[in-house]
C-alpha cells in the first residue's frame, strides 16, 4: 500500500524555478561587479571573492536544472520521482564551493612572497559592499523558498550565497586594514582565511548530500512519527517494528511493519493499514509516501496486546504496555 503526492504541484514548480532562474540571473550580474572590483584593485582578496563568484554562476545553473527535472512527476522508469537529482545537485555544489577555495590559495599564496599594492580601495570596497548586500539578501530569499518547498538544491545555493557573504565582508576588510596599516600581507592572509572557511561550507553540503543520497535515516521524522503513533495508536494495532523514514528529494518516504490480529479478514487488515498510513502522513504534516507491511499477530506479541476480545491468546497482557518511542518502533525482529 502506498500513498503520495501525484506530481509536484505546478505552483510549486514554478515557485522553485522562477527562485533557480534569479539566482542564475543574479549570480552572473554579481560577477561581473567583482570583476569590476578586482580590476579597479587588484587585491588577491577580492579575486578571491570574485573566484568564487564564478563557482556562484555555476552552481546557479545547476541549481536551476535541478529544481526543474526533480519536478517532473514519477514515471515507469523513475516510480519514485526524480526528487534525488536535487541531493545530487547541492554535492556538487559543495565540491564546487571547495574547489573555489583552492582557487583562492592559488590566487593568494604567491603574494605572500610577492606583495602588491592595492589601488582604488574606495572603488572597491563600495563594489563588494553592493555584492555582498545583495547575496544577502538573494540567500536569505533561496533558503526560505528552499525549505518551504522542500527543494534542497536551493536551500544549498542559499547556503551558499552565504558563504559568499562572508567572503565579501573579508575582502572588505583586508582593503580597510591594508589602507589603514599598509600591510600588504594582510591581503593574502585574509583571503586565505576566507578560503578555509568556505572549505567547511562546502564539506557540510556534502556530508548532507551523501546521507541523503544513501538513505540516510531522518531522526527528526522519525521522532515525530513516533510520538504521534503513541498518541493515537489503536488496541488492534498490536505492535509496529522497522520503522523507517528517508528523503528522496522533496519526499519523504516512510515504511513500517504494522502487526495486526492474524484472525482478521483481509478488508480489516487494509482498514487498519489505511488509517495507520493516515496517521503517519498527519505526523509529518502530508510530506510522506508511507508503504506498511501488515504481519499476523503471533504468541510472542501477546505480552504487549491490548484487543480485549482475543480467542487466541496465549497469555495475558503485560497490565502497562511497551511505550512506543522511536528506539522500539526502529527495530528489527529476529525470525
Amino acid at each position: 500500500m502506498m500513498k503520495a503526492d501525484s506530481a509536484i504541484p505546478l505552483t510549486r514548480s514554478k515557485i522553485r524555478i522562477r527562485a533557480g532562474f534569479t539566482s542564475l540571473v543574479v549570480a552572473v550580474v554579481l560577477l561581473a561587479v567583482k570583476l569590476l572590483a578586482w580590476h579597479y584593485t587588484g587585491s588577491a582578496a577580492i579575486l578571491s571573492d570574485a573566484l568564487e563568484s564564478i563557482v556562484n554562476v555555476v552552481a546557479a545553473a545547476m541549481a536551476l536544472f535541478s529544481v526543474w527535472y526533480a519536478s517532473q512527476p514519477a514515471d515507469v522508469e523513475h516510480p519514485y520521482g526524480h526528487g534525488k537529482v536535487e541531493d545530487f545537485s547541492a554535492g556538487v555544489e559543495g565540491a564546487l564551493i571547495i574547489l573555489a577555495a583552492l582557487l583562492i590559495f592559488i590566487a593568494a599564496v604567491p603574494r605572500f612572497f610577492e606583495p602588491q599594492p592595492i589601488e582604488s580601495i574606495g572603488k572597491g570596497s563600495v563594489l563588494v559592499s553592493i555584492a555582498a548586500a545583495a547575496n544577502l539578501m538573494l540567500g536569505l530569499y533561496l533558503i526560505r523558498t528552499g525549505r518551504e518547498q522542500r527543494s534542497k538544491a536551493l536551500v544549498a545555493d542559499g547556503y551558499h550565497l552565504m558563504a559568499d557573504v562572508v567572503t565579501s565582508v573579508g575582502a572588505v576588510a583586508a582593503l580597510i586594514l591594508v589602507a589603514l596599516t599598509d600591510w600588504l600581507w594582510l591581503d593574502p592572509l585574509i583571503a586565505c582565511l576566507i578560503a578555509l572557511h568556505i572549505v567547511v561550507a562546502g564539506f557540510r553540503l556534502i556530508r548532507e548530500s551523501v546521507g541523503r543520497l544513501m538513505d540516510e535515516a531522518d531522526a527528526e521524522a522519525l521522532q515525530d512519527v513516533s510520538e504521534h503513533l503513541e498518541r493515537t495508536r489503536r488496541d488492534d494495532w498490536i505492535d509496529v517494528h522497522e520503522l523507517r523514514a528517508w528523503w528522496s528529494g522533496d519526499t519523504l518516504h516512510v515504511d513500517a511493519h504494522l502487526v495486526l490480529p492474524r484472525y482478521w479478514s483481509i478488508e480489516d487488515a487494509h482498514r487498519a493499514a489505511d488509517e495507520f498510513e493516515a496517521e503517519v502522513g498527519i505526523a509529518i504534516g502530508g510530506r510522506s509516501g508511507a508503504v506498511v507491511h501488515i504481519d499476523p499477530c503471533h504468541d510472542r506479541f501477546c505480552a504487549g496486546c491490548r484487543v480485549a476480545a482475543c480467542d487466541i491468546r496465549a497469555h495475558q497482557a503485560d497490565t502497562a504496555p511497551r511505550k512506543w518511542d522511536r528506539a522500539w518502533l526502529v527495530r528489527r525482529l529476529d525470525g
